[in-house]
């Protein structure tokens, strides 16, 4: 009988009690790889026995330190909680468990790639945990195959951590995908970016204006919500007046108004923007600039007195510029309202326990240029147990950062080339995504190959 079909009683879903967190010799492979996923961890804070589950509404459906039955119910919850402990001990973003024909597959995300965890798990052990999430997330269990997006957080030892829930329908059943917004693993201040110092500097002090007009981009992913969080974190929230508009709220601030989009009650930024100007604003933090009306209202926010954090889709600084030309912007607007545009992306860390030091090419050489001054050595990416065999452990960000001096919005008010910009900021001081890269490289904290597949094609 194969796993699939097997009864609850043979069900390879039935592992024997653990001594310890130890694996015992009879249980399932599957939970075996998820044990060493999370035995390869340094921090072992808590185990799967901590972690609260509670549901969409908020109430504890399973709390910590529940004991385990022998039923399958509390086998499922059990294995569910041993999913998301392997996610706290590894530091992932995402987990991923898609159906195949005769099994399912778990993935996780980390550091900004997949993983595979477990490549056997059985199908009827998948949709138990299908079902655990279907009652976490309140869905409505008639429903089998359409495509929900929910809700639900668990919180262990004093913390909260809150899951986006994703059911999509494939081709051998619905495959689950949770987001995993855990603020443990991402910087809050200003000043855990990691900025080079006139970059940090002029940042805080534009977040301490009165009105300004700071835009951050990037691909998804990037961490702009995190940097703008952190900028809204540098301001007193007591004393000013902080208004979000997202889609959806991922990080909640005390003290301040957080209001999220959506879409079927006719809520969206641009409407949202000009009603909350009725709000008294002080400080105003838009999702994103999506169109002509968002970016309008709050480019004429910024001219009136209002401090405004936003993102938008672009590649690096530069072409935010253009990109809000491109939505219709008039150029008078953009090079009044701006004030500072940050471009980020993220790269990873070399693992410290296994790095390994090499002789940089000649290629290498020309293309590292000042940065390498002095440096006769390298290091590039090996893979361990205790960073997944990646070679990488954390990632932290690159930047860009634009500031709109007064020869720069001349030049913005002739509809530039960007040529014509690149020119205006060699006289200035201006550290290009690839150049802030390859500072971190000759410093030894990340890849040459890392920061070309990341910022290769800057220019």
């Amino acid at each position: 009988m194969s796993a699939a079909t097997a009864s609850p009683a043979e069900s390879p879903a039935k592992p024997r009690k653990q001594d310890g967190g130890k694996a015992s010799a009879l249980e399932s492979s599957y939970e075996t790889a998820l044990r060493k996923a999370c035995e390869s961890a340094v921090s072992k804070q808590f185990g799967e026995q901590d972690l609260s589950l509670v549901d969409a509404r908020g109430s504890v459906l399973h709390a910590a330190s529940e004991g385990d039955d022998d039923d399958a119910p509390a086998e499922s919850v059990r294995l569910f909680r041993l999913l998301l402990l392997a996610c706290f001990r590894s530091r992932a973003s995402d987990l991923h468990i898609e159906p195949k024909s005769d099994k399912a597959i778990v993935r996780i995300r980390i550091d900004g790639v997949m993983v595979t965890l477990v490549d056997d798990l059985p199908i009827e052990v998948f949709r138990r945990v299908i079902g655990v999430v279907r009652v976490l997330c309140q869905f409505d269990q008639s429903v089998k195959a359409e495509v929900l997006d929910g809700h639900f957080n668990v919180t262990v030892k004093g913390r909260r951590v809150d899951y986006r829930v994703s059911l999509t329908p494939a081709i051998h059943g619905m495959k689950l995908v949770l987001r995993v917004l855990d603020p443990a693993n991402a910087p809050s201040r200003l000043h855990e970016l990691g900025m080079i110092p006139w970059m940090f500097d002029k940042l805080r002090s534009t977040c301490n204006r009165d009105a300004a007009l700071v835009l951050a981009c990037g691909p998804t992913g990037s961490g702009k919500t995190t940097t703008l969080y952190s900028c809204l974190r540098e301001i007193d929230v007591e004393q000013r007046n902080a208004i979000t508009i997202e889609d959806p709220v991922e990080y909640q601030i005390e003290g301040a108004t957080q209001i999220p989009i959506d879409s079927k009650q006719g809520h969206t930024f641009g409407g949202l923007l000009r009603s909350i100007l009725r709000q008294d604003p002080d400080v105003i933090l838009v999702g994103e600039i999506r169109d002509a009306e968002t970016a309008n209202v709050a480019m004429q926010a910024a001219m009136t007195g209002h401090l405004v954090f936003s993102t938008v889709h672009a590649r690096d600084t530069i072409g935010s510029i253009f990109r809000l030309l491109d939505l219709g912007v008039e150029p008078y607007l953009v090079a009044n309202a701006l004030d500072v545009i940050i471009a980020q992306r993220l790269v990873r860390m070399l693992c410290p326990t296994c790095r390994k030091q090499v002789q940089p090419t000649l290629a290498q050489q020309l293309k590292l240029g000042k940065s390498i001054d002095g440096l006769s050595a390298l290091y590039e990416p090996i893979g361990c147990a205790y960073c997944f065999d990646t070679g990488y452990y954390g990632r932290r960000g690159i930047f860009e950062l634009l500031e709109m001096t007064d020869p720069l919005r001349d030049v913005v008010l002739k509809r530039p080339t960007m040529q014509q910009i690149r020119d205006v900021l060699r006289n200035g001081l201006f550290t290009s995504l690839q150049g802030y890269g390859f500072q971190l490289v000759a410093n030894g904290i990340t890849s040459f190959e890392e920061v070309d597949r990341v910022a290769g094609a800057d220019a």
